[in-house]
C-alpha cells in the first residue's frame, strides 16, 4: 500500500439528535509513520469486513457524489475541496439519521496491486488506558477504534473510470445495525451490485480456489460442489437470496467461518447475499458444451468416477461404459451392414 493523499475532517452529532457541526480540515494530512500505519490496519481490516460490492447511483440531483468525484479525478479540484463537499454530503445525511454518532471522516488515496483505490471511512474514537512514560502513572488515552469498522467504502478508481462493474466495495451491516449505517452509503451513492450471474460464478471460482487451497481429495471437492448445488438449488426454488455465511457453513461444517473469511481475505466480489442464477449453478452438477456441432452433457460426478475423462494432448474425451444402443448408432452411421441387421 501506497498512499498518494489523504485528508481528515471532524463531524460532530450526539446520537438521538439532528444537530451536526463540521470541522473541516484546510490542508492534506502529511504521509509519515502514523498515516502509513493507519492506512495498512485499516485495508487489513476493511478486506475482512467488505460484503456488498455495487456501483454509484446515476440521478445526477440525488446521487452528487459521483460526479464530485469525477471533478477530483479529472483535477477540476484538488482532494481537500472534493473531500470537503463530500464530508458536507455525509453530514447532510447524518442530519436526518438520529441514532447516528459523528466521528472523523478519513479519505486515502492510496496504490495496490498495481491499481489505484481511493477509501473513505468514518471512524469513531476510543478510550483506553496507557501509561506516562516518565512517571510510569496509568492515563487516560484515546485512539481510533478500528476493529469496529461500520462505515467505510472504497472505489477501484480504474475501473470506476472504464465503467467495469463492480467498482464500488463496502461495509453494510445486517439488522438495526445496518438502519443506524445507512446515511453514510446513500451520502456516497452506493448501490449494490445485483447481477446474480456475476455473484454465482464468483461463487464457483471461490469454491474450487478454496478447495484446492484446502487441500482436499477428489471426493471432499465433488462433496462440497454437490452440497452448493443442492442449497443454491433449494433457494432458486423458494425465490429467496443465497447466503454467504450459509453457503460457509455447509460447504466445510467442521470450520463454519472459513470459506467466508477465505473469500474476504482472497478479495472474491461477492455480495453477502445475492440471487442464485440457476444456468450458472447447474455447472456443479452438470456439464454441457457444444463444438463443431456436437453437444455433450453429462453428470459432473462422472467425471470424479472416470466414466468421462479426456487427453489433454490430444484433445480427446473419452466416455466409458457407453450402452450397446449407442454401440449400434454410430456403427450404422459408419455404414457398417453387421449393424443394420
Amino acid at each position: 500500500m501506497v498512499i498518494t493523499e489523504a485528508i481528515v475532517h471532524s463531524i460532530e452529532k450526539e446520537a438521538g439528535t439532528t444537530r451536526v457541526i463540521q470541522y473541516p480540515k484546510e490542508t492534506l494530512s502529511p504521509i509519515d509513520d502514523h498515516m502509513n500505519r493507519l492506512g495498512n490496519e485499516l485495508l487489513s481490516i476493511y478486506s475482512k469486513n467488505t460484503n456488498n460490492y455495487g456501483s454509484f447511483g446515476i440521478d445526477p440531483l440525488l446521487h452528487q457524489f459521483p460526479n464530485q468525484l469525477a471533478r477530483y479525478y479529472s483535477l477540476e479540484t484538488n482532494l481537500i475541496e472534493f473531500s470537503k463537499i463530500a464530508s458536507s454530503l455525509i453530514a447532510n445525511k447524518m442530519e436526518g439519521s438520529p441514532p447516528s454518532t459523528g466521528g472523523y471522516v478519513l479519505f486515502i488515496r492510496y496504490e495496490n496491486q498495481g491499481k489505484e483505490w481511493l477509501l473513505i471511512v468514518m471512524l469513531k474514537l476510543k478510550t483506553g488506558t496507557g501509561i506516562d512514560k516518565k512517571t510510569l502513572e496509568l492515563n487516560e488515552s484515546v485512539s481510533f477504534d478500528i476493529q469496529h469498522l461500520h462505515e467505510a467504502a472504497r472505489i477501484d478508481l480504474q475501473k470506476w473510470q472504464s465503467s467495469e462493474q463492480p467498482y464500488l466495495s463496502f461495509v453494510k451491516k445486517s439488522g438495526r445495525q445496518d438502519d443506524v449505517t445507512k446515511y453514510f452509503r446513500t451520502a456516497l451513492s452506493c448501490t449494490d451490485y445485483i447481477d446474480s450471474k456475476f455473484h454465482t460464478e464468483q461463487l464457483l471460482k471461490a469454491v474450487d480456489a478454496y478447495c484446492l487451497s484446502s487441500g482436499w481429495s477428489a471426493d471432499q471437492k465433488q462433496t462440497a460442489r454437490r452440497r452448493m448445488f443442492e442449497y443454491c438449488d433449494e433457494k432458486f426454488k423458494s425465490g429467496e437470496p443465497v447466503n454467504l455465511k450459509a453457503v460457509s457453513a455447509i460447504i466445510n461444517d467442521q470450520l463454519p467461518e472459513d470459506f467466508n473469511s477465505f473469500v474476504r481475505n482472497n478479495h472474491y466480489p461477492i455480495n453477502e447475499t445475492f440471487d442464485p442464477h440457476k444456468k450458472t449453478f447447474s455447472r456443479l452438477k452438470r456439464i454441457h458444451s457444444k463444438f463443431s456441432g456436437i453437444a455433450v452433457s453429462f453428470e459432473a460426478a462422472d467425471v470424479i468416477n472416470e466414466t468421462v475423462d479426456f487427453d489433454k494432448a490430444s484433445r480427446t474425451l473419452y466416455i466409458k461404459n457407453i450402452p450397446e444402443t449407442l454401440i449400434l448408432e454410430i456403427e450404422r452411421a459408419k455404414g457398417n451392414d453387421a449393424a443394420a441387421e
